[in-house]
């Protein structure tokens, strides 16, 4: 057997493994999740097998919006890294193999800060209609606790999960306020803020409830409108991020396929990894930094 053919079924091999292990991680993760309440976390843990993510992990999965449980990510993450070293080694060499193994560790961790705000822009932009609900709720004769519960039952995304939460504490005892209050420091958003604000207020003072929430979540729907407005006209920089970031790398890339007095020296000399290297390094960098100023942030 060639070693392209040795290569090809070692990834399939390690992808399979790698997909596996991440659907049975998932798996697990969601199995844990529902029976929290009844099993020890730590019982089901010391039974099986399975590779630790980082503790910072599952944050940067909720803020970016990732659906996926953190021990599959992880798990899919380094059988990933691992496969893709296995196959440069054996097609190419050790010098790229190196090569491939760091972009391949860095690569999810770049993916990450590129998309990590995609959560709270989800919770902020789900807040108008969830609000909507609410004040529905409220104008049929529900109490605050019940629209809130009804809120969580129509809303979908992060929002729904994080009003889900609050329904279950204020189900076990806790007050209505306490529990919002919570919802506003695990989400510090301006418009979470200001939703909570408001229906504290009302749990707390009566009155007009569903007329302050419908006058908040209008002010919220305003206020997202701007922000996209101002999104779609810094599109232009973030394209022209996305392309000075990409040339530089499509360029040696074909550079290093038609000329192979470019590919020896870039991939088996000291002086070509070196200067790959450092490029790649200060091509991550400046796309980072584009990317940092054209982000939107909703203040």
């Amino acid at each position: 057997m060639t070693g392209p053919s040795v290569a090809a079924a070692a990834l399939v091999m390690a992808l399979a493994v790698a997909l596996r292990t991440a659907v049975a991680a998932h798996r697990r993760g969601g199995v844990a999740r529902r029976l929290a309440d009844a099993t020890h976390p730590g019982e089901r843990r010391s039974r099986e097998w399975r590779l630790r993510p980082p503790p910072a992990l599952g944050p940067a999965l909720a803020a970016a919006a990732i659906g996926l449980d953190a021990g599959a990510a992880w798990s899919l993450w380094i059988l990933s890294a691992v496969a893709a070293t296995a196959v440069a080694l054996v097609t190419v060499g050790a010098a790229v193999a190196v090569l491939g193994s760091l972009a391949a560790a860095a690569g999810p961790v770049i993916a990450l800060r590129a998309l990590r705000g995609r959560g709270d822009a989800r919770v902020e932009a789900s807040l108008p209609a969830a609000l909507e609900a609410v004040a529905r709720a409220l104008r049929s004769g529900a109490s605050s606790r019940q629209a809130v519960e009804e809120a969580a039952a129509t809303t979908v995304g992060p929002l729904g999960e994080e009003l889900s939460r609050v329904a279950v504490q204020v189900g076990r005892g806790a007050p209505l306020v306490s529990a919002l209050e919570g919802l506003a420091r695990r989400r510090p958003l301006p418009g979470v803020r200001l939703a909570v604000a408001a229906l504290c207020l009302g749990v707390e003072t009566g009155g007009a409830q569903a007329r302050a929430v419908d006058g908040v979540a209008h002010t919220l729907r305003d206020r997202l409108a701007v922000a996209a407005e101002v999104r779609a006209l810094a599109t232009q920089a973030r394209i022209s991020a996305v392309v000075i970031g990409l040339a530089p790398v499509g360029f040696g890339a074909f550079a290093a396929a038609t000329d192979p007095r470019t590919s020896s020296f870039a991939f088996h000399t000291a002086p070509g990894l070196a200067l790959i290297c450092s490029g790649l390094a200060l091509d991550g960098l400046g796309w980072l930094w584009m990317n940092r100023l054209c982000r939107v942030g909703a203040t």
